[in-house]
This record gives structure tokens, sequence and C-alpha cells, in this order.
């Protein structure tokens, strides 16, 4: 069987889904070398506009499927998949937050794109893989994607937990990006899905020695993120470090005396799962699919929360050495589960079954 896959996620500085399609694409050929698996990444994708996204979303890619001999197209990038296709299509789908949620995408071109035009993909597509039962409940119930096409297969972790070639130790990160000895870590993109408001007022009733460090990108225009950390006075005690690529992130995980994700929705978390692979104590919402990821291995607080309680519970963690103990033995455990080979095996049955193997 031959199976081409979009991989435009890959290219440039990936994130948490470019960093899964590259470990699923590795645990896929060694598990399953029987099948080819074909990427698709295109040059400049990382530059395009609308119009030439959707030229090769429902045009060339399709096509250049059928070009290969494929008997399965894949589009793993939460993008949509082909309205048409002469082959048949699996499309993942990592979250429904801009279908649910349009309020928190300013522009009408991508509430369009997100919000509408992924879950009429979804609905085309021959299967749908989710990362999670919170997600696949937004497609049936936001796409009208019949359950039975929908494949819940939970990620493992994207991050090399037993050490990067030439990865940073944590005291170097620490001089790196100029952190303090105990630091609160939040790592992703910030937008308005994520509760960073009630996070900063939370570091206002910490002890001033306490810093937050932010790894991650502050998408333009979704978010009053910097005017806030000026409102509230916390220049000097807030951090953003950016892209932070995985040598060092390991380690910044591993530094970290707490990792909080006050996030309001999620289809699956990555953050969560890296920190407890990492070993450190999480804190984060029982909002969508986290509960689902964390188990009783994190600190989970039921919305709304106010900034009091993130304090308090951020000063819990910090200062209760049996909790520390107990979040971190449950983390790694927990984080064990999600294993690469379990998600590889059952992608693979999801192509065997499409292409009747």
């Amino acid at each position: 069987m031959r199976v081409c896959i979009d991989a435009r996620g890959m290219l440039g500085r990936p994130t948490g889904a470019g960093k899964a399609l590259g470990y699923l694409l590795r645990q896929l050929r060694a598990d399953f070398p029987c099948h080819e698996y074909i990427t698709c990444d295109p040059p400049g994708a990382a530059s395009w506009r609308l119009p030439r996204q959707l030229l090769w979303e429902q045009v060339e890619l399709p096509l250049r499927a059928r070009r290969l001999g494929a008997d399965i197209l894949h589009v793993p990038g939460g993008t949509p998949g082909p309205f048409v296709s002469p082959v048949k299509v699996v499309m993942t789908v990592h979250d429904l937050a801009p279908t649910r949620h349009p309020e928190w995408l300013p522009h009408p071109r991508s509430r369009w794109y997100w919000g509408r035009l992924v879950p009429r993909a979804a609905r085309r597509a021959h299967a749908v893989v989710v990362p999670s039962a919170a997600t696949k409940r937004d497609v049936v119930a936001l796409a009208a994607v019949p359950q039975a096409r929908v494949h819940v297969i939970p990620w493992g972790v994207p991050l090399d937990v037993d050490g990067v070639p030439g990865g940073a130790a944590p005291l170097d990160v620490r001089t790196t990006y100029g952190l303090p000895e105990r630091y609160v870590l939040y790592v992703g993109t910030i937008d308005r899905r994520k509760d960073y408001r009630t996070l900063l007022e939370a570091m206002r009733h910490l002890a001033p020695r306490i810093h937050l460090a932010v790894a991650g990108s502050l998408i333009a225009g979704r978010t009053d993120f910097v005017d806030t950390v000026e409102r509230l006075g916390l220049g000097r005690r807030v951090k953003v470090l950016g892209y932070v690529p995985e040598r060092d992130l390991l380690a910044l995980y591993r530094g970290a005396a707490v990792f909080v994700y006050p996030s309001f929705y999620e289809g699956f978390g990555f953050p969560v799962l890296e920190a407890m692979a990492c070993g450190t104590p999480v804190i984060t919402y029982a909002t969508t699919s986290l509960p689902e990821v964390a188990g009783d291995a994190a600190r989970l607080l039921a919305c709304p929360v106010s900034a009091e309680t993130l304090a308090s519970e951020i000063s819990r963690v910090l200062d209760d050495a049996t909790l520390r103990r107990e979040l971190i033995e449950r983390g790694l455990a927990r984080a064990r589960g999600f294993d690469w080979s379990i998600t590889a095996r059952l992608t693979a049955d999801v192509y065997e079954a499409l292409a009747g193997r």
C-alpha cells in the first residue's frame, strides 16, 4: 500500500502537530515497512496566502497523489482535505475550536477557512482521525460526520525524552534565557483560547522571586498579552522566549518548578503531555480534552478559575514536597501510556481498512 502524506506542517519551525507528524512517520516506517509513505512538502508553502493554499489542498495535492499511485491520501495538519479526490482521503482534525468559538478568530477569512471549510471537508473525507474523545464529540456534533468514520487515535510524546544529542542542561538553559532558579513555565502559542490574563494576574499573588517563562509565539491580533504584562507591572518577572528548539525545550521543562497550562479549549494539549514526560508537575484546566491527557497526574482546575485560586494552586505545588513528588511520579507513569507505536498501529489500521486490506 502506498500512502501520500501532506507534510507541510513539518516545514520550517514545526510546532505540536508538525512535530507529531514527524514522530508518527518515523514509527510507521519502523513498524509497518510493508507500506510506502511518500511525503509531499512543496517549497515555499510556509509563505503561501489563502488562494495558493486552497489551490494546493483542493487541486494539486489530490492530483499529485494520483500521479504517485497512492492508495491513501492523508491530510494530517488539521487543514481541509480535498472535497473531490481520485484517492481515498484520511483527514486529521486536531480540534474545532474555530467552529465552536468563531469569536476567537478576528479575521472573517480565518473564520471561514478554519471554522467553516475544515468541518465541511471533514464531512467529505473517507475517514477522520482525531486525537481525543472530546474532539470526536465536536466533529460529530459540529461537522455532522458519522461516528463510524471518526477514529480516536491519541498521539505520543513529541519529544525525545531520552535525550537530544547536544541537548542543554537546565542550568545552561536558565543562563541562556536569563531565568531565575525557580520559574513557572508555559509552553505554546498565546491566543484567545488561552486564559493568559488569569495566569498573569496569578503571578501578582506569588512571591516576587517567582518568574514566568513563556516558550512560544504571541499571535498578532489575537492577544493583548504584552499590554497586560505592562499594565500589571510584571515586565521584570515575565520572560517571553519565543520559539524554543527541542535541544533546549527538554531542559526548560525539567528546570521548571511547575508547568501551568491555562487553556479554555484543546483538541489534545501536547505541552501537558510533554511536561509530564519530563518530570515536571502540571497544573491545567478541566476543559475539553485536557482531563483525557492529564488523568489524575495533574492538578485540574474547574473553569472559571480566579487568579487567587490559580495562585494558590501554584504555591501549593511549589511548597508541598509530597504533592510535588506524587505529581511527578504520576505524570511520568501517565506519559508512558502515550506510545507512538500504538498511534502508528491505529493509524495503519485506518489506512488498511480504507484500502481494503
